[in-house]
């Protein structure tokens, strides 16, 4: 017997998710929808709930899915029978008109995402199969389900989402009480807990019916686009697409309302959707004060006479700072913080060690450092990168020309090759004669977990401000998405003349943290002799295995003091170590932990050198966590 669904309208507290997939529901033209939300969170169950309030078709692609079954392929039957190459149609063509739903989209592979979405805005595509070209029309709607400790969406999939919306937990008693209820009462009777909720479903299918009938005679008055203009300006979204989304995500809102024209409210509530994934940083005027970075009309110490001027914030790289006096909100009000700490203006001043616990409510977004998918075969297992594979143990995602013999056939594929010239071989007894010309083997992918190597500055200067309490909880929140990844990490900590490697590779994220709760502050800052160091940790890993692609975070205020020759210039001599890890072309991310009044911006020099991405802890915010996440994937 078919398990019964259940109730779209009887989900619990999801009203903002609901809102959205409306109006995906009413305008195929919004641009699909996609939710995103931890697990257990009730996303899934409300996508599919939504199956029956509309009468369009409605198709779930797998995440396993081929080529063949999604695009379509030859028919080998027809081939067989008259010898003539037919193309049969795929899942997107059986979905036009209606709805394809992807459950843990962010597990599907990239390039088939890519084509589903590039197929959905232009409403068709070209197939191309054995010598056979033929283009086709569809027009569907996606409506996608992701949980993003699963890993993440590439930036240009995540663009051609129209809507978005993220859905959490209840933390509130009385609704996880009726959650619990609602579903428990669902368990004992699937039939009468539906009959309880059938009338607001059929209202509800009702409404949508009427808004997709009314939809093609909503207006957009000129006042309406240049407000959706102003909307998007002042998210700072890339391109266009945006403005077009937010337009039809609006006449939707407005359609179902029962109006023919658009109100300010219907764009106010479209954009609730359309922006948050596309924003990339605060608009200028409000970030301007807290990006100041203008330099005092006389400096109080040594160092800062001889330090090079500093240079621009990571959100305004172009934007010459504001005319207005410094008043960032760290030292606000707090008159003891406006000079210099001792230990930046005496780099010896800092040698007494201290141990500083983690800052656990430090944010920090759980994919930003997400590696691209390697070309190369790679070892281990993991749920992090995808990458190919010679071992049957993979997911089959395609077919290919084998370049010897192969025990892995692609028996579809070589039927499908070998199909159209049946008619002219003789059978021998034979149903299917197949010679070695029409041999395919399977393609297959898996995913493995990454390695990602900790350098840590642990000098005396990191323990200023108390900063090494944030440093050890942004790692401790890298170090769970490790764990969750099947990762290895590794760690390097430089103070004082030294540079040691703490941790070794492991999978031991608890020792790893272990490690980090008790690691010391204090001494000068060899920052180039911990770059070393890690130079010959990734030589290391390199032997063990070529085809490794480790991620390093390197996590410092850029303020080296202790040089590696005598008498030399130890900010120079990191700047060259940071330019051959550069050379070395593997994801690096900076993480520049420098807060004072002052800001010399050498870390971010660092990170131009070995062509990183650059993130200031004390300006990574939940505003920003997408836009940071976008530089880093782009960068990968």
């Amino acid at each position: 017997m078919k398990r019964q669904g259940y109730p779209f309208t009887a989900v619990c507290r999801l009203e903002k998710a609901k809102k959205a997939i409306l109006l995906a529901l009413v305008n195929p033209h919004a641009g699909g929808l996609l939710v995103s939300g931890e697990k257990g969170t009730g996303k899934s169950t409300l996508a599919r709930g939504a199956r029956e309030l509309t009468d369009s078709a409605w198709l779930e692609v797998p995440i396993s899915i081929t080529e063949d079954r999604l695009f379509g392929s030859i028919d080998a039957e027809e081939a067989i029978r008259s010898g003539h190459k037919k193309l049969l149609p795929g899942l997107i063509d059986e979905a036009d008109g209606g709805i394809l739903y992807i459950d843990d989209v962010n597990l599907l592979r990239d390039d088939l995402l890519s084509a589903i979405l590039s197929i959905e805005e232009a409403g068709g595509y070209r197939l191309e199969r054995d010598g056979l070209s033929e283009h086709r029309q569809t027009k569907f709607t996606v409506l996608a389900v992701m949980s993003p400790e699963s890993g993440t969406l590439s930036p240009a999939s995540l663009d051609h989402f129209g809507l978005f919306v993220s859905v959490e937990a209840a933390t509130d008693e009385d609704s996880r009480m009726e959650i619990i209820q609602r579903v428990t009462d669902f368990e004992k009777d699937a039939l009468a807990f539906r009959a309880k909720w059938q009338a607001e479903m059929d209202d509800l299918r009702e409404k949508i019916k009427a808004a997709r009938v009314l939809l093609p005679q909503v207006e957009v008055s000129g006042a309406m686009v240049r407000l959706s203009a102003v909307y998007t300006l002042k998210a700072n979204v890339a391109g266009h697409r945006a403005d077009i989304f937010l337009i039809e995500a609006a006449r939707a809102a407005a359609a179902l309302a029962g109006r023919k024209f658009i109100l300010p409210r219907d764009l106010e509530e479209a954009s609730e959707f359309v922006l948050p994934h596309r924003m990339r940083q605060l608009p200028p005027e409000t970030e301007a004060p807290a990006e100041s970075t203008e330099q005092p009309e006389q400096s109080t110490t040594e160092e800062e006479k001889s330090a090079p001027p500093p240079e621009e914030t990571f959100s305004q790289p172009d934007s010459p700072p504001p005319p207005s006096p410094i008043n960032t909100e760290e030292h606000e009000g707090n008159p003891e913080e406006q000079t210099p700490p001792e230990d930046m203006a005496n780099p010896n001043a800092g040698s007494r060690e201290r141990v500083d616990a983690a800052d656990t409510r430090v944010l920090l977004p759980p994919v930003w450092i997400e590696p691209p998918g390697s070309r190369q075969m790679k070892k281990g297992s993991g749920k992090r990168s995808a990458t190919k594979t010679d071992l049957k143990q993979g997911r089959y995602v395609r077919a290919g020309i084998p370049k010897g013999r192969t025990t892995d056939i692609a028996f579809d594929a070589t039927l499908r090759a070998a199909a159209p010239y049946q008619r002219l071989r003789p059978s021998n007894g034979c149903a299917v004669v197949i010679r070695p010309e029409d041999m395919r083997s399977k393609i297959r992918e898996k995913r493995t977990g990454n390695i990602f190597i900790f350098a840590v500055d642990a000098s005396g200067s990191m323990g200023a401000r108390e900063r090494m309490k944030t440093v050890k909880g942004v790692i401790f929140k890298i170090l769970l998405e490790a764990y969750q990844k099947r990762d290895r990490v590794s760690m390097i900590a430089f103070r004082k003349d030294q540079a040691e490697v703490l941790l070794p590779v492991t999978r031991s994220v608890d020792f790893a943290q272990k490690k980090l709760a008790a690691m010391p502050t204090g001494g000068k800052t060899p920052l180039a002799k911990g770059l070393r160091k890690t130079e010959d940790l990734l030589d290391m890993i390199y032997r063990q295995d070529p085809a490794q692609d480790p991620v390093l975070i390197l996590i410092t205020d850029g303020r080296a003091t202790r040089a590696l020759a005598p008498g030399a210039d130890p900010v120079q001599e990191a700047l060259v170590e940071a330019k051959r890890i550069g050379k070395r072309q593997l994801p690096i991310a900076v993480i520049d932990t420098e807060n004072g009044f002052v800001k010399l911006g050498l870390a971010k020099k660092l990170a131009r050198a070995m062509e990183a991405s650059y993130f200031p802890v004390d300006k990574i915010t939940e505003d920003q966590l997408l836009h940071i996440w976008r530089s880093t994937a782009a960068r990968a």
